[in-house]
């Protein structure tokens, strides 16, 4: 799906040497069977040796399929088909390559700047509690919950945006938002830590695995909230997490989209 929030003609294939080793990962050996993306990324990759270069030991667990694909790619091409080739890399990994422009991202994702603080904080007290945010991104969610919270820990793996967060509480004084690596399939945080623990687009490709390690990490009587910001999508509401006992609450976009937002109380 194209959400159109780069212009990837605009974007240099040297983007690449700002992703982190998860984001090499899934980019390396999650689209092996999409062939139109395989004949591309080997050619970017063979007339990019830094970046291949790069990813390689960014992420060795990935070297082998780097050197399959740097292989398969054609000799002698010019440099208006390599460039061809960038570009439909660029635009097809559209969600990945901007996570390293939080400023782009924060102007050109509408889930972001479309998006009202309310529709989180109506969903839980958030005053004075410890709250973690995983997978905050730019700190949508984050940010609105130190409003009210006691603290906010802000778990992010993406370099860029974890520094985007570091220097946006610096400019702004923010006192109460601490910025952590780490992912939704590995919390690093003890067991039973925090009053509420609330994500927003994260939720979704491992449900019984992500939903145990946040719910490992959430208080009994605490809140696991799934809280996506606002876009032009229709939906339906979330059967995967309906049926592990989440809530929804639904409220259309201001672009017309289907917003479900969903709340669990875990009980231990």
């Amino acid at each position: 799906m194209r959400f159109n929030w780069i212009n990837a003609e605009e974007i240099s294939f040297n983007s690449f040497l700002l992703m982190d080793r998860w984001l090499v990962r899934m980019i390396c050996n999650n689209y092996l069977d999409w062939q139109e993306f395989i004949d591309n990324f080997s050619i970017a990759l063979a007339y990019n040796p830094t970046v291949a270069w790069y990813f390689a030991h960014r992420c060795p667990e990935s070297k082998p399929s780097i050197d399959n694909l740097i292989a398969m790619a054609p000799k002698n091409l010019c440099a208006v088909d390599v460039r061809k080739a960038e570009v439909f890399v660029i635009d097809a990994m559209e969600t990945s390559v901007v996570y390293t422009f939080p400023d782009i991202m924060e102007k050109s994702c509408d889930y972001i700047y479309d998006w009202d603080k309310k529709y989180l904080l109506e969903l839980a007290n958030f005053t004075d509690k410890l709250v973690l945010d995983v997978g905050s991104g730019t700190g949508r969610l984050a940010f609105a919950a130190a409003e009210k919270a006691k603290r906010v820990y802000a778990s992010e793996p993406t370099d860029m945006l974890r520094e985007y967060m570091r220097d946006k509480i610096k400019c702004e004084n923010i006192k109460n938002v601490i910025v952590v690596d780490g992912t939704v399939e590995q919390i690093p945080y003890e067991d039973n830590t925090f009053d509420i623990v609330m994500s927003g687009h994260v939720v979704g490709d491992d449900y019984d695995r992500e939903i145990s390690e946040l719910t490992r990490v959430v208080k009994s009587g605490g809140y696991i909230i799934d809280c996506i910001g606002d876009d032009n999508r229709k939906r339906k509401p979330n059967e995967e997490l309906l049926k592990r006992g989440f809530e929804f609450f639904y409220h259309v976009s201001k672009s017309g989209g289907d917003i479900y937002r969903y709340r669990k109380m875990v009980i231990k």
